[in-house]
């Protein structure tokens, strides 16, 4: 009896957007370097936007630079939050608790070590920017290290502001030459000197806005550069999907409080600066006001775009400077804050984020190819080459065994003290009803679901307590029951940042990714979006994932889902290759799929092991087609 549970689907491709870009054709021959240029736009217009500032100083009206350069500083404060929340996912009311600190330390090591060099800079620059670094790896600990949830680690980090205004408008202290008075703040902070030596001036104005013009254009060129190297993109994924990029073996722990602590150095920079410029600080730095005003900035010029912060800062403060001029009869605060609301609802992507997506529209559609794409064909000799020089690399394959495996939610049991031992040379299957508990059983295996009882082992290594990400490393590959796929990246760097987890060289990982890449037939797929891929598509790019993994152990929670008779069929030819080479466990529902396979089939039932066997002696054990049927007494 045929106990095929799914119906054969055919996979279809993603439906492009109503307002499709144009093909390169219609736009004409000079697309190439229009793209090239909005590729690079993040580098070539704040390089223009930086040199226009420059140029602008040598007659800009000396009050016009002095308020512009408040813009600029708030413009960096605002990039330390972009780092955080539109690159990294996480919405940080701390920013100004770390803006404060910075410019409050950097400003009281200036004041006492200045005489000493007559630059002020090379003293409170530094100095705020370790502070606020500093503070942030602390709080950013706290919050990452355990696990907190983004709403909660909002929260707390707004909780730190709101402490820091409390306290700060009482306290005082008395460090050197540098007195902070509490409530009357800190005063008599040196200005901007840029020279060295004894008897030198302050800057100007001018000579003020040039250098906070340049300094702040060095840290977004350093942060672009960065943002757009691996760090920036296991920032993203990250972002997209943290269980995923644990899944390919990145503690993604120690690269958020890695972004978190260079939020803060920016933060407390930008404070030092703020210090110099103005040459006071008091409590009202922490306040409520100015912490939900950073949000603002990054909303308005962009979320994740890094410019955008810049942009926001200058709109908003421009907007500022010119109703506060009497142009609209002292309604200043009403109409700006319309034309913030309106910039938000109506420019979801903010002022950078709506050019952008105008621009892209007149530029060749990327996705194009996934149109065109047919049914996905495993080239075998590939395949086996990547198999043997993973062996070679990571060893031989691994046996995974469980014992009394036991994982609880309340009073529903879905793993009941499951020992089992998987060994490599031929595929094993779990299959059951729905809630039988094979997924929880996989993700207890990789650590998603922590046990109340029992052990895993992976090889001789007891991986019982490990992380999900220790547990990669030591050789577990897992591809979940729906696809885990980063949708706003490529093809390809999908599978260059599962490969360069492994090989941790960004080369390898490109020659990686071109393998499979070759093996899986997606080459003329490689620019595409991730998102745009069918189902059984994003299916075959998640197992392309965890194969640049090289793992020793393959766990696999219905592949098939999703896939078209022929795919299911390549698919079968895949589990079966990859059997010879590791340790392959597969969850499916798809019976005539798991009979292709030739391996050990386990049945689960209410989350213990019910029968097991080959397949050709299960469909006809009455025990299982009574749970599968819902009859009699086993159900």
């Amino acid at each position: 009896m045929n106990l095929s549970l799914k119906e054969p689907r055919i996979s279809t491709l993603a439906i492009p957007a109503q307002n499709q870009v144009r093909t390169a054709q219609e736009v004409g021959c000079d697309m190439g370097l229009s793209e090239k240029i909005y590729r690079n736009a993040g580098l070539i217009f704040p390089l223009l936007a930086t040199g226009g500032a420059l140029t602008a100083a040598g007659f800009i009206d000396p009050y016009l630079a002095y308020v512009a350069t408040s813009w600029v500083i708030f413009g960096l404060l605002g990039l330390s939050l972009d780092l955080v929340w539109g690159r990294g996912g996480l919405l940080s009311l701390g920013q100004t608790a770390f803006y404060g600190l910075g410019g409050y330390f950097g400003s009281i090591i200036a004041i006492n070590m200045a005489p000493l060099t007559g630059n002020t800079l090379v003293w409170s620059l530094p100095a705020g920017a370790i502070f606020g670094a500093a503070s942030a790896a602390a709080l950013g600990s706290i919050i990452f290290l355990a696990r907190m949830g983004p709403l909660q680690a909002t929260i707390l980090s707004y909780t730190f502001t709101l402490l820091l205004w409390s306290l700060t408008q009482s306290f005082k202290i008395t460090i050197g030459h540098a007195v902070v008075g509490g409530d009357n703040g800190l005063s008599n902070i040196p200005g901007v000197v840029p020279g060295f030596g004894q008897g030198v001036e302050s800057a100007g104005p001018v000579g003020v806005f040039v250098t906070v013009v340049i300094v702040a254009a060095a840290i977004y060129f350093l942060c672009w550069w960065l943002m757009r190297g691996t760090f920036g993109r296991v920032i993203d994924c990250i972002r997209i999907d943290p269980q995923k990029t644990e899944l390919l073996g990145y503690d993604i722990r120690k690269y958020q409080v890695a972004s978190f602590s260079l939020a803060g150095a920016i933060a407390g920079l930008a404070g030092a600066m703020f210090g110099a410029w103005a040459n006071y600080l008091n409590p009202s730095i922490f306040s409520v006001q100015e912490a939900l005003l950073v949000p603002i900035y990054v909303l308005v010029g962009g979320l994740g775009t890094l410019a955008g912060a810049f942009v926001g800062a200058f709109a908003i403060g421009g907007l500022s400077y010119y109703l506060g001029g009497g142009a609209v009869g002292g309604q200043t605060t009403l109409i700006l804050g319309i034309v913030l609301i309106l910039l938000v609802l109506f420019l979801k992507n903010g002022l950078v984020g709506a050019v952008g997506e105008l621009w892209r529209r007149t530029l060749p559609d990327p996705n194009a190819a996934a149109r065109d794409a047919g049914a996905v064909l495993i080239d075998p000799a590939v395949l086996e080459g990547i198999l043997a020089e993973a062996e070679e690399q990571a060893g031989p394959a691994k046996r995974l065994a469980t014992v009394d495996l036991y994982k609880h939610f309340g009073g529903v049991i879905p793993v009941n003290k499951v020992a089992r031992t998987f060994e490599p040379g031929r595929p094993y299957s779990l299959i059951g009803p729905n809630g039988a508990g094979k997924s929880s059983y996989l993700k207890v295996c990789v650590g998603i679901y922590m046990p109340e009882a029992g052990s895993v082992t992976v090889g001789d290594v007891d991986a019982t307590n490990a992380p999900i990400f220790e547990r990669v490393r030591q050789g577990v590959g897992v591809k979940n029951q729906k696809p885990q796929i980063f949708g706003e990246l490529t093809v390809d760097e999908n599978l260059s940042i599962a490969a360069f987890a492994r090989t941790r060289d960004r080369q390898a990982a490109a020659d990686v990714s071109r393998r499979i890449l070759a093996m899986l037939g997606f080459e003329r797929q490689a620019k595409v979006q991730a998102s745009a891929l069918s189902h059984g598509q994003q299916q075959w790019l998640d197992i392309g994932m965890v194969l640049c993994l090289a793992p020793r152990v393959v766990l696999l929670d219905e592949p098939a889902a999703g896939m078209t008779n022929e795919e299911t069929r390549e698919l079968s030819s895949l589990v079966r290759t990859l059997a010879r080479h590791t340790t392959v466990i597969v969850v499916e529902h798809d019976m005539e799929f798991v009979r292709t396979l030739e391996g050990h089939v386990t049945v689960l039932h209410q989350g213990q092991v019910f029968a097991e066997g080959d397949i050709a002696a299960l469909r006809t054990d009455d025990r299982v087609l009574d749970i599968y049927l819902g009859r009699r007494e086993h159900v």
